[in-house]
Formats: structure tokens, sequence, C-alpha cells
């Protein structure tokens, strides 16, 4: 049997309601301890995990391939369609997965990211400074969240610091992520087209005169040796990864706080449980914007899985959401937000499982830990401006993210 001969749901995504809360009844999901056929928005079926246990087994399987942008469900109904290129790693798979990923690992291990600290608030100080010579009111998103992440992972490529705007819009259009691109299923492949152009350049520039900077390293590899391509392919995954995702978490993380007082007092009141709070905002964040569709995974074979068969070809999609809220990864409360929570920390599904985890997932955590709580600092008074459910979002493209988040102080 097909999962096209099956009963498949519609997937049950919420589009009225809280904005800051959960999008996918997750609890109910989880209770059903299966994988469940869905047919997504974009009219593709697949196969969604509701328990923490099928999230890691799926994508711990090596009969269940990464494929990105090609074909696969997705939360929205306007698809994200990004051609495949050499060197992309959210879509390659064994081995050659395994030896272009371990060419630019050390850039983001845990050792580098701490030497990286400096940088970090070099750059979140520059914002802030922006940010408040702008004046009240300001667009916190553009003026803040989203430069930081951005000129953070430039300084690890070697971007030069002139070219940052450019990587940082074409990076945007490539997961559909300007309000005017949404409906132009071209965009992204554009962008992509955009952002080889520039790395081009640069990549041209550090072969003739090399850097301590990963494109260089990249260019001066030799197991295995990186063409141009593939290059291009692992530096644009990278700076989608290492800014946009930041950047939402972050924006995500402070209006979460504006809009719940005792929350905010809290955090504010705790410096010293920076780290555990951090992780319970990512955490949470995650169930808001993963719909079910965050890392789609292809059998490349015919599966029986605990007595479910899936054929090859067919789509799963392991769920953050539903993993986040499984009782042995939360215990307690899972879908609120909780910064007192003491049982989070280290055990949460947020960046991956298996060989696809997040490489940039100690970069990101650090960064959240320097742009979150020093903005409170700067600016104790921070408030938005309208009503969360009133702030422009972005339903459409990859993901669910915030288009604007307009504050005053």
């Amino acid at each position: 049997m097909t999962i096209q001969d099956q009963a498949v749901r519609e997937l049950p995504i919420r589009r009225d309601g809280e904005r800051l809360e959960p999008r996918l009844p997750l609890e109910q999901l989880n209770a059903e301890q299966a994988l469940i056929p869905f047919m997504f928005p974009n009219g593709v079926p697949g196969y969604m995990t509701t328990t923490a246990e099928d999230f890691r087994n799926i994508l711990g399987d090596p009969r269940f391939h990464a494929k990105r942008f090609l074909g696969e469900p997705q939360p929205s109904p306007v698809s994200v369609e990004v051609p495949d290129m050499p060197g992309f790693i959210p879509s390659m798979n064994g081995p050659d997965h395994l030896a272009v990923r371990r060419l630019a690992a050390g850039d983001f291990s845990v050792k580098a990211v701490r030497q990286l600290a400096p940088v970090i608030d070099e750059v979140v100080e520059k914002y802030l400074d922006q940010t408040e010579a702008a004046g009240s009111p300001v667009d916190l998103f553009e003026s803040y969240n989203l430069p930081i992440p951005s000129e953070v992972i430039a300084r690890i490529l070697g971007v030069p610091t002139d070219d940052t705007p450019d990587f940082q819009l074409a990076a945007r259009l490539t997961i559909g992520g300007l309000p005017d691109e949404l409906d132009d299923p071209e965009a992204p492949a554009r962008a992509v087209g955009r952002l080889h152009e520039l790395l081009g350049e640069v990549i041209k520039a550090k072969r003739q005169h090399p850097e301590d900077d990963l494109i260089t390293r990249l260019t001066q590899a030799t197991n295995p040796e990186l063409s141009d391509e593939e290059i291009w392919g692992l530096c644009t995954n990278l700076l989608l990864a290492g800014h946009e995702t930041t950047s939402t978490s972050s924006a995500f993380a402070i209006a979460l706080l504006l809009s719940r007082p005792d929350a905010r007092e809290y955090f504010v009141a705790h410096p010293e449980r920076n780290d555990e709070m951090i992780e319970e905002l990512v955490r949470y964040i995650f169930m808001l914007t993963d719909s079910g569709a965050g890392i789609p995974r292809l059998a490349t074979e015919d599966v029986d899985y605990n007595g479910q068969m899936i054929n090859k070809g067919e789509w799963v999609m392991p769920c953050v959401g539903t993993a986040n809220v499984d009782p042995s990864v939360c215990p307690h409360g899972a879908t609120q937000l909780d910064l007192e929570r003491e049982d989070i920390l280290g055990h949460h599904l947020t960046f991956g499982f298996g060989p696809h985890t997040c490489l940039g997932q100690h970069l990101a955590r650090a960064e959240l830990k320097v742009i979150v709580p020093k903005l409170f600092e700067r600016f104790p008074n921070l408030q938005l401006t309208k009503p969360v459910n009133e702030l422009p979002w972005l339903d459409k493209g990859f993901g669910y993210r915030m288009a604007e988040l307009p504050v005053a102080w």
C-alpha cells in the first residue's frame, strides 16, 4: 500500500489564533505514537514523526536520504524550489556528505566558537549602537536581528564586509524571505545564482590572496579537493543556516519576552541562568516554526518501519515540534514556555540528530546568548509598538518567520 492509498489527512496547521503559540496540535499528535500520513500544503504527501524515538530513528537510518528544496513536502502552498548543487551538504548523504562537512566543521566547533566570542560581542555592540542612533521607534528585525548573524557568518567565511548586505539579501531571497518575492516560484533559483556570482568573486580573490578564513581553507583543501561549484554549494548552505535561522530565532525570542511580562522579568532578573533560558527559548521557538516540515527524508528503498511499510520514493518528515514535546525530552508542561525549566539543557532535539545534526548549533547558541540579553540591558524599557498578532509575518516560503519587529523605548 502506498501513501496515496491511505486516508491522508490535511496537515493540521493553525493559521489563526496566537502567533507565538505552536501552530500544530503537538501533544495530540505526540499521543498518536505513529508515523502519520499527511498531505502538506504544497500538495505533496509525507509521513510525519510524532515521537522523539521516531525522530531519532529516521534521521539516523541510512535508508532515508536527505534531499532539500527538491519536491519535498513543505508547510506553504508555494513550494520553495532551489536547484541541486554540488557541496550543498543538506542534500548530501553517506561518505561524500561526511567528507565535505568535515572540511567546515572545525570552524564551527565548540573551541572555534569560544574563540569567536570577542567578535560576536563586537558585532552585537555595533548594531546596538546603530539601533540606538536610529532612534525610537525602529524595526528591530531589520536593524538588529538580521545583520548580526549575517556579519558574523560573513567574517567566518571571509566575505568582505562591504559585500555583506548583498549576501544577506540573496540568502533571504533563496528561502523566499521577502514579502514581494513570496509568490514568485523562480525567485529562490535566481537568488542562488546571485549568491554563486558573489561567492565566485570571493573564491577567486582567496585563491590569489589567501587569508585566515574558511573560504581560503576550502580553496586549499585536498581531502577532498573542492571545485568552485562545491565551495559555492557549501557556502550557500552556511550562509542560509548561519544567518536566517538565528535572525529569526532571536526575533522570536525577543517578541516572546516582550509579549510575556512575567517571562521578561524573570529573564532580566536571572542572568546566571542565561544558558538554560536560551535553551528553553530555542526549544519553544522551533515548536512554533517547524510546522512539521523541517527535516525531509526520502526513502531510497522499501522500508518496513515497525510494521508500517514506507515505499521507495516516499517522504518522511521528522518533526522537531512533536519530538520536543515528547515526555522523554520534556517531561512537564512541554507546550508552554518555562524559563525556570531545569530539565531541558542538552535534551531537546531542535538542532536535529544523526550525521546531519546542525553544523552551526554552537555558533547559534553563542550568538543568542549575547543578542537577547544585551538588547534588554541596553533598552530596559523596550516595548512592541503593535500587538503580536498584528505584526507582519511570512507564512509562505520556507518556514514561518517575522517580516518586521517594530519596537520603541
